[in-house]
């Protein structure tokens, strides 16, 4: 009860059993959203694409926050003396040897 409490108020509402005539549900069933599709106790829902890509765009960015932290935290205990990433490379000498 109360996870659907909280999607309610995130803006997400139940989708009319009216709107997907091709899902057919049996008759009987006692669910607080009248003409709506429950099945197995879950709810379908919908919300406007907007909120998904503010949601999509909001964790994307705590994401960025998050690696640039470690990237911070990682490079300040770095050492010119001894890195802790050293280029590799490599020569190749044609002639000869020692």
């Amino acid at each position: 009860m109360r996870s659907v409490s909280s999607k309610l108020r995130e803006g997400w509402e139940p989708v009319k059993a009216s709107e997907h005539p091709e899902i057919r549900l049996m008759g009987g069933q006692a669910n607080r959203f009248p003409d709506s599709i429950e099945i197995g106790g879950l709810l379908l829902c919908k919300t406007p694409v907007e909120f998904t890509i503010d949601r999509d765009a909001y964790f994307a960015n705590q994401a960025d926050a998050q690696m640039a932290s470690v990237d911070n935290t990682f490079m300040r205990e770095s050492d010119p003396r001894m890195p802790m990433f050293k280029e590799r490379s490599t020569k190749v000498v044609f002639g000869k040897g020692l």
